[in-house]
């Protein structure tokens, strides 16, 4: 089952290049999001990201490019039934306060 913390930190590391920059930004350290990434890319079996020892580079693969259009869809749909459920909850709440 894909975990959509790890799917969040492949898609933060793709928008940013920098695994220091996509810890940064979630609040994670960096030694989180190599495990998150190399967690997710055992998983799923291919590698999402090149990674370059001396240039501290990083590249989304072609299957990563896939992938993370995968993973966008469903953060914003798990974003959407969050969203959902606190409505439902609010609404639930004020129903019972009257």
């Amino acid at each position: 089952m894909l975990d959509l913390q790890k799917l969040e930190t492949f898609r933060m590391v793709a928008v940013t290049s920098n695994f220091r920059e996509a810890a940064s930004q979630l609040g994670y350290t960096q030694p989180t999001v190599t495990f998150h990434i190399q967690s997710l890319e055992r998983e799923l079996g291919v590698r999402l990201l090149e990674r370059q020892r001396f240039s501290k580079t990083i590249a989304i693969t072609e299957i990563g490019r896939r992938i993370l259009d995968y993973a966008e869809r469903l953060l914003a749909l798990a974003a959407e039934a969050n969203a959902k459920a606190a409505a439902f909850k609010r609404s639930r709440s004020r129903t019972c306060a009257q």
